[in-house]
């Protein structure tokens, strides 16, 4: 079970109903992990700590964390300024010792899961390949405009969280697939918030009604790496295939 963390600050009613519950894992992302970890860990659950530089990775280890996800900047949504290639060594050298570390962002096939590992990584986390999964909770024609796109139609920003009415904190902004909402108010935050009485149900009508060119698809740089909708077993099945082939190759050269 996941949870942005700061926003979890704020319900803490909804962290203890999981945690009655005992799950194998609790995820948490985006915020300050002190005052959940210990209650999850006596829960029996693992702590999952998802970090965008090495100085939060340190901190999680510090706070409890059991696993360290390392995220870089090509992921889909919410994230912060340092690419995957640079952070994942980087947090493998600083807590690698103390936890296993997963790679995120930019990942979609058993290519990114085999460079994971190289860069020191013990695996990889991916959310935009499932997000074109046959079992995400996600509209049919969002899962067909990641199909059909590609990972440079991405942008970082704050339009779509002002316009859902999410107030989150520096340094984090949200990748979205590039759209005519996108384009428009990207960077205009201050001029969208004074239009929110009319946008705001302009786009919760395009979300319902399926409109993409509009309401987000929140997906990364990985969306070009994505070419059907398939089961997660199917897509599970694929990457692992392709990297044990990837690994296979170069101890052959």
């Amino acid at each position: 079970v996941g949870f942005i963390t700061w926003s979890a600050a704020g319900h803490p009613e909804n962290f203890d109903l999981v945690v009655e519950r005992r799950p194998k894992a609790i995820m948490l992302s985006f915020g300050d992990p002190a005052p959940f970890a210990a209650k999850a860990r006596r829960a029996g659950s693992a702590v999952i700590c998802q970090v965008q530089s090495v100085e939060m990775a340190r901190e999680a280890v510090a706070k409890g964390a059991d696993v360290i996800v390392a995220q870089g900047t090509e992921a889909g949504g919410h994230g912060a300024a340092c690419a995957s290639l640079p952070l994942v060594p980087a947090v493998v050298d600083a807590v690698g010792d103390k936890v296993p570390v997963l790679a995120a962002g930019g990942i979609a096939d058993g290519r990114g899961l085999a460079a994971a590992w190289a860069l020191g990584a013990d695996g990889a986390l991916l959310g935009t390949r499932f997000y074109a999964a046959d079992e995400a909770l996600v509209h049919p024609a969002a899962k067909q405009k990641v199909v059909t796109g590609d990972g440079a139609d991405t942008a970082r920003g704050a339009a779509v969280d002002v316009i859902r009415g999410y107030r989150w904190p520096a340094p984090f902004t949200i990748r979205t697939q590039l759209n005519d909402f996108v384009r428009r108010w990207n960077g205009r935050e201050a001029d969208l918030a004074k239009e929110l009485a009319t946008e705001s149900a302009r786009y919760a009508a395009a979300a319902e009604a399926g409109d993409f060119d509009h309401a987000a698809v929140i997906v990364g740089e990985a969306a070009g790496l994505v070419h059907d909708v398939v089961s997660a077993g199917e897509i599970v099945r694929r990457i692992a295939e392709e990297a044990r082939q990837v690994v296979a190759r170069l101890a052959s050269r």
